[in-house]
């Protein structure tokens, strides 16, 4: 079970993509910290909103795939959350 819904993390999401309101403003709205928030939008405006929703099979990924994310990170001057964006995974995974 995840901690935020599907819905939640949608509209969250949508909320700041939409201008209706800051990190720190949905932050303190949705009790949720901004870093999570950032997450959810990066992944958002990289995937779509549909990305957002959780998944409920357990995803293997392909030596390939993985040697991929890992060479991205090294070369890309962009953080964990970028990469997980950028790919559609958690950032713990990067």
């Amino acid at each position: 079970m995840t901690k935020y819904s599907s819905e939640l993390k949608i509209q969250v999401a949508s909320d700041y993509l939409n201008g209706r309101g800051s990190y720190n403003g949905l932050s303190k709205k949705y009790n949720i910290t901004p870093s999570i928030i950032r997450t959810w939008v990066n992944t958002a405006e990289l995937n779509g909103l549909e990305s957002l929703k959780v998944k409920l099979t357990k995803r293997e990924y392909s030596v390939d795939f993985k040697l991929d994310v890992v060479s991205y990170y090294l070369k890309s001057d962009e953080g964990r959350n970028l990469v997980a964006a950028k790919f559609n995974i958690s950032p713990s995974q990067v």
